[in-house]
């Protein structure tokens, strides 16, 4: 009577080798995932801005045209006296105008029509209107008048509705001693009441400066960007409203329900420190609807997420630990395979 040849013992031992290495690799993936989550850190909450170009003698803005619509960027500054050249780039499918109104600190009502914007800049003159095909670039030089010093000068698109989309900047006229023209972006929170950034930092080393902020709304509620004009000033939700009937803020703009659409401010700001921004709508800066505009002072650094680092240690080693002990059975089911011991191996007395 024959017996089985004893071979369930390696295919048990190849069966459990097996499911040790899949517990190994799994474990092993888990712990490069762990590791480039903790690689990969949340970018910083504030944006750092720099100066529009301007200075004294012969100068050049670039303006880029796209069919958003926009000018990017909005905020441009130039010295009185100074000579500039405007080189806008149209990267879009549509044609853009350049038009730089002749007429200081008029803003010019966003309701518009395009025939009244037409004879407002036929009415105030143009300084400088260039017409730019799709994909082109064109530019015009132009002498900043010295008695432009301290105004601040509206460029729109005069192509029909684009103005009244947004397509519009300011430029700045300074005076030497002046500070530059910076551009400030933000938006919105699209389903939370937060601004984002709700930090922005502006590297300025002299003032005063010149401030274009653009703020869009990314949802469908009503909000305010109002900014505290007064430095290191810390607003309450309760009585930031006293606050603002003793000194007006610096900026006090409604942003527009519309999607896309974009409210711009245009300031100055005489001397560094931290500059706060709420929304003035009730409970919204209760709610969190506030930031800081940090001027010629660096922003606080960002907190990194909680560290991985110590599961993924651990998850390293039993990854490794499973892999070694599958490999050493996986070695010891094939030599137990190979020799088995023979029942019916002819026996030799």
């Amino acid at each position: 009577m024959s017996r089985p040849n004893g071979g369930g013992g390696p295919r048990r031992v190849v069966s459990m080798s097996r499911r040790l290495v899949a517990g190994g690799l799994v474990l092993l993936l888990l712990g490069a995932a762990l590791s480039a989550a903790g690689a990969s850190v949340a970018g910083a909450a504030h944006a750092q801005l720099r100066s529009g170009p301007g200075g004294s003698g012969a100068v050049v803005l670039n303006v880029t045209a796209t069919d958003a619509p926009a000018f990017v960027p909005h905020g441009l500054s130039a010295v009185e006296g100074s000579t500039v050249t405007f080189v806008v780039n149209n990267t879009g499918a549509f044609p853009h105008t350049f038009s730089l109104l002749g007429v200081a600190n008029e803003t010019i009502p966003a309701n518009s029509t395009p025939s009244e914007l037409d004879a407002l800049f036929a009415m105030n003159g143009t300084s400088v209107n260039l017409t730019v095909a799709p994909g082109t670039t064109a530019n015009a030089t132009f002498a900043i008048p010295a008695d432009w010093v301290g105004g601040s000068f509206e460029f729109v698109s005069l192509v029909p509705y684009q103005f009244q989309a947004g397509m519009a900047g300011v430029l700045n006229v300074t005076s030497a001693s002046s500070g530059a023209t910076y551009s400030v972006s933000l938006m919105t929170a699209p389903s939370a009441l937060a601004f984002l950034p709700s930090e922005i930092e502006i590297n300025a080393t002299s003032f005063p400066i010149h401030v274009v902020a653009d703020v869009s709304n990314q949802g469908t509620t009503s909000h305010t960007w109002t900014l505290d004009a007064t430095p290191d000033e810390n607003l309450t939700a309760t009585g930031f409203t006293s606050t603002f009937q003793a000194h007006p803020p610096a900026a006090n703009i409604v942003v527009p329900t519309t999607s896309g659409m974009v409210a711009s401010a245009n300031f100055t700001l005489s001397q560094k420190g931290v500059y706060e921004f709420i929304c003035t709508i009730p409970g919204h800066f209760a709610a969190g609807m506030f930031g800081y505009l940090y001027v010629g002072v660096p922003a606080p650094a960002v907190a990194a997420p909680p560290s991985s680092a110590i599961v993924e240690y651990w998850v390293l080693i039993a990854a490794s630990a499973l892999l070694g002990v599958g490999v050493l059975l996986a070695v010891v089911a094939a030599f137990s395979g190979r020799f088995p011991a023979s029942e019916n191996a002819p026996r030799h007395h």
